[in-house]
């Protein structure tokens, strides 16, 4: 008890000689000194005064320290907090940086590229004291900042451009990491960051920007491996989003949370629940979205069709009565259709999941060509007609109704089989008529769905899927912006196929167009569909929208209607008027012009609410009680609502008060720029986390973040200007004894690059770099066995890309999750399966092997050799110093100048007979035995410099 450590509980465990008692255990390796022992005695006997965690209380701006001792040194803020630590640990500030180590480390740290000698040169003749001041206003404004700190954001967001797992499937998501890029570059306040990443959908009137933020949560993995159960995934990818926020926003870890409750931080796995029950209630599927300018053509087509409509109403005022009058004269028109309830009679490892409208939803594997198997039983007397409808659906590709990426898909062939119930007699269906309410006109498939001849199916009129042809199939490509629309199509039998009793049905839905390839999304399968039948023998597909036949059926008058059900109406309405049909075509023509556009995966709310329930010990089998969406206790409260939404925990999550949050951004941008944290466990906040080696600074910067309206480019701004920021890199003997892992920081940060780093440098040093922001990611060389087996469970298409493409900066280069890109992995670039708040740092001979060797890198060696002797320059050294100033921005030592032209003569008389000389020159030459119209071997030569150069720890080394 507190007050009493003879009877304390507490003493008496760590006291005790029983092994079975002790705390802690004996074999922990963690057992506790006696004059640890002391200092809890002296505790109790104190009054046993507890606190809480210091992560869990909400940051309160401490005083800036009194650093007399370090006064003139001081240049804002952050200064003072760190001089402040100094005196006890001995320590003094080194001295300032080089201006070219200085202009390099913040060049590097603010746009990840190196400064030209140009830049540099105007950098190093303007003496004047705000020249760094403006300097680091001039990167912040530069597009290519929000390229480099995006990539920071994108590891924690575990961004990849493929699904993970066995399939590793490719996948469009390249405009979440441009809206990263453009965020960071608006320098979008971080509060407003967050909240449109986790709830952008649910703003009021959400922008196709906001909706694609919501990009963040939906990186998880897609598992579509054969036998999976769709639901098991779905749950993991819960799982998953948990610790992407817990990691990359609260700086919390959850994920043991999962299965009990956590056994250092106060989460029960109840909250941890309630949490989850924020994120349950979304779709899984894709939506259709548009680049800037293709957004742009859109919003423009879309306004001519609306002004076109416009002006059709004006020409005719009685427009509502004749259309109303024309939704009479369609009222009750079609036959009455039997919903067939199906079931999945072979077991071709698609799942099909019930809608609970008669309809089926095909998830999981995707196989590319098969016939997919349903029966179903109905007491029907006469069967003369068949209905298949394709259906539009949140939770695939592009909304449906197909499985491609853009949502398509095409019925090769419709077969059926009628056994009677009573005495197992079989009849095959002839059908005699089909029809559509659309079809495509014919025409062949994309290269991406060829057999492995080359051959390519055709889609086109619904009678095609009753042919009997393998290659022909009824397709619904309306073109984009009306592709993702249900459809139906009507077959007809010849005479009447039911029993008079019972009759079961086999109905077979042929799909045979998919490509050759299942790993890689080259399916044409339908995706969401219902079978209906009828008895009516001149049965044919409804023309009416499905949307538009309801509005119709419910027998409204046009009052009675909303604008957007008026709207839709005479949106098809007008296509039946024979005297508008110039205007119709008109509207057509601007259909056909529509863009393409790409697809994006993004949060959508469902409708109804999907239940939540805490899981026996994370197992998706066993659901214990419901819980409801809540946060845990011992975080700041959520506002009250009733009940509260996905956008209500986003605005929780960036709340003044929350305790985390702030210092999360803070201390992960500090560790950008030093190589280390405040708080060296970046992921982790919490109980197990390191301890903060500058408590009351990360309080303070966390504090005047939020003061500052939560911009981070204030933050960067705040850092580089520091003092600290700008000491020498150069550590003595004394310093590196006292503080070897430099957390006192009484002296600059250096350390190895990142990877994409390091091949950013490599291009921008060489002149090959391409400054292009954004767009698709693109596919550079690579070894070509790394996308067939055993190297990737599956073939992969990498097709290289040439030109500007080509070199275009390492964010933009694709990211299989099960096949790094090897250049990357050599320097610990995460492989994007989980949420990564920290790489790890190696230095390995692999990665000089990497930049001497690796294709590309070579290619930089010799663009920089051509650039260098394409220049009027006569002297040897006078290039070596270019090279040099190129690569790490400062001029060589006599020393090593002297070095680089020994190798220099040893290299040109290697390859004035070598036969390898025309290869490091980048080819094999043609007479006259020239390159580029330079000699091969003295090309080659300086090649090989270039190779060292480039080579250099410095060069891929933050000074």
């Amino acid at each position: 008890e507190a007050g009493d450590p003879a009877h304390s509980e507490l003493i008496a465990r760590v006291r005790s000689d029983d092994p079975e008692l002790r705390m802690p255990p004996p074999d922990s390796g963690k057992e506790l000194t006696s004059e640890e022992v002391g200092i809890l005695e002296r505790w109790i006997a104190a009054g046993a005064a507890w606190s809480g965690h210091w992560a869990f209380e909400t940051p309160r701006q401490p005083a800036v320290p009194e650093v007399s001792a370090h006064a003139d040194w001081v240049a804002n803020p952050i200064d003072a907090f760190i001089a402040a630590q100094w005196a006890s640990a001995g320590l003094e500030p080194a001295p300032p940086a080089s201006p070219h180590m200085l202009l390099r480390r913040v060049y590097l740290d603010l746009i990840g590229l190196p400064p030209t000698v140009e830049q540099a040169d105007r950098f190093l003749a303007d003496t004047r004291a705000e020249a760094y001041d403006q300097l680091v206003e001039e990167l912040l404004t530069s597009p290519h900042y929000g390229e480099k700190w995006a990539r920071h954001w994108l590891d924690a967001a575990r961004y990849a451009d493929s699904d993970g797992f066995e399939k590793d499937k490719p996948r469009q998501t390249w405009m979440y990491r441009d809206w990263v890029i453009d965020a960071l570059n608006r320098d979008l306040p971080y509060d407003q960051f967050i909240v449109e990443q986790i709830a952008g959908d649910l703003l009021p009137s959400p922008t196709q920007d906001q909706m694609v933020a919501t990009g963040f949560l939906r990186q998880s993995m897609l598992n579509e491996e054969g036998g999976i159960d769709p639901e098991q995934f779905r749950m993991e990818a819960m799982f998953d989003r948990l610790d992407a926020i817990g990691k990359g926003i609260l700086g919390i870890t959850v994920q043991c949370a999962q299965c009990h409750s956590h056994k250092y931080d106060p989460l029960t796995q109840s909250e941890y629940y309630q949490l989850m029950a924020f994120v349950n209630n979304s779709y899984e599927g894709s939506r259709p979205v548009y680049p800037g300018p293709e957004l742009a053509e859109r919003n423009r087509i879309l306004s001519e069709i609306t002004a076109i409509e416009q002006r059709l109403r004006c020409e005719m005022p009685d427009w509502p009565e004749r259309m109303m009058q024309w939704a009479e004269s369609v009222r009750g028109n079609q036959p009455s259709w039997t919903v067939l309830d199906l079931h999945n009679a072979n077991d071709n490892a698609q799942r099909y999941l019930p809608r609970g409208d008669g309809s089926l939803l095909a998830q999981g594997y995707a196989p590319t060509k098969f016939d997919a198997q349903f029966t179903a039983t109905t007491e029907q007397p006469e069967i003369r007609a068949l209905r298949i409808e394709l259906l539009s659906d949140p939770d695939l590709p592009a909304g449906g109704p197909g499985r491609s990426l853009d949502g398509l898909c095409a019925l090769t062939e419709l077969r059926v089989e009628v056994t009677s119930a009573a005495d197992a007699q079989q009849r095959s269906v002839a059908f005699a008529v089909a029809t559509a309410d659309f079809a495509n006109e014919p025409q062949q498939l994309g290269p991406q769905y060829a057999d492995q001849q080359g051959k390519r199916g055709c889609t086109g009129p619904a009678d095609y899927a009753i042919d009997g042809k393998d290659d022909t199939a009824w397709g619904i490509d309306a073109g984009p912006g009306r592709r993702n629309v249900s459809r139906r199509a009507v077959f007809t039998t010849k005479e009447n196929v039911a029993f008079p009793a019972s009759s079961q049905l086999r109905i077979h839905l042929v799909q045979m167009h998919g490509g050759w390839n299942s790993d890689d999304n080259q399916t044409m399968n339908l995706g969401r569909f219902r079978v209906s039948i009828a008895p009516c023998a001149d049965a044919a597909a409804d023309p009416l929208p499905a949307s538009v036949r309801d509005i119709v059926e419910s027998g409204r008058t046009f009052a009675q209607l909303s604008p957007q059900e008026a709207d839709e109406m005479f949106s098809y309405w007008r296509t039946t008027v024979p005297q508008w049909s110039a205007a119709n075509e008109q509207i057509e023509s601007l259909w056909r012009a529509h863009p393409p556009g790409t697809t994006q995966l993004v949060l959508q709310e469902r409708a109804v609410r999907r239940p939540t329930y805490r899981l026996d010990r994370g197992d998706f089998l066993k659901p214990l009680e419901e819980v409801f969406p809540g946060t845990p206790g011992f975080l700041h409260p959520l506002e009250p609502a009733d009940p509260p939404t996905r956008l209500d925990f986003a605005r929780w999550l960036v709340d003044r008060r929350s305790p985390t949050t702030a210092r999360s951004i803070v201390n992960r941008i500090w560790q950008a720029h030093f190589g280390t944290g405040l708080v060296e466990t970046s992921e982790d906040l919490g109980s197990q986390s390191a301890a903060p080696s500058h408590p009351a600074l990360l309080d303070f910067l966390a504090a005047e973040l939020m003061d500052h309206g939560w911009s981070l480019k204030w933050l960067h701004r705040q850092i580089v200007t520091s003092a600290t920021y700008r000491q020498s890199s150069h550590v003595t003997p004394e310093k590196l004894e006292r503080d070897s892992a430099n957390r006192l920081l009484a002296r600059g940060p250096r350390f190895r690059l990142e990877a994409e780093l390091v091949r950013d440098i490599a291009l921008a040093s060489s002149g090959l770099l391409s400054r292009d922001i954004g767009g698709p990611s693109v596919h550079p060389p690579a070894p070509e066995f790394l996308f067939v087996p055993p190297a990737s469970y599956g073939p992969k298409t990498w097709v290289h890309d040439t030109g500007p493409a080509k070199y275009r900066r390492g964010l933009y280069t694709f990211r299989f999750r099960s096949v790094p890109y090897p250049a990357f992995a050599a320097f610990d670039a995460p492989e994007g399966t989980s949420a990564c708040t920290r790489r790890s740092r190696s230095n390995t001979p692999l990665q000089a092997l990497t930049t001497l060797n690796e294709p590309l890198f070579v290619e930089c060696a010799q663009a920089l050799a051509r650039d260098l002797l394409r220049r009027p320059i006569e002297d040897d050294d006078a290039r070596i110093t270019l090279a040099f100033r190129r690569c790490v921005s400062r001029n060589p030592t006599s020393k090593e100048c002297e070095i680089l032209a020994r190798f220099l003569a040893a290299t040109r008389d290697h390859f004035a007979t070598a036969d390898d000389a025309a290869e490091l020159a980048g080819g094999a030459a043609s007479p006259p035995d020239l390159r580029d119209g330079l000699a091969v071997g003295e090309l080659a030569a300086w090649t090989a410099v270039c190779r060292v150069i480039l080579n250099l720890d410095e060069t891929i080394t933050k000074p």
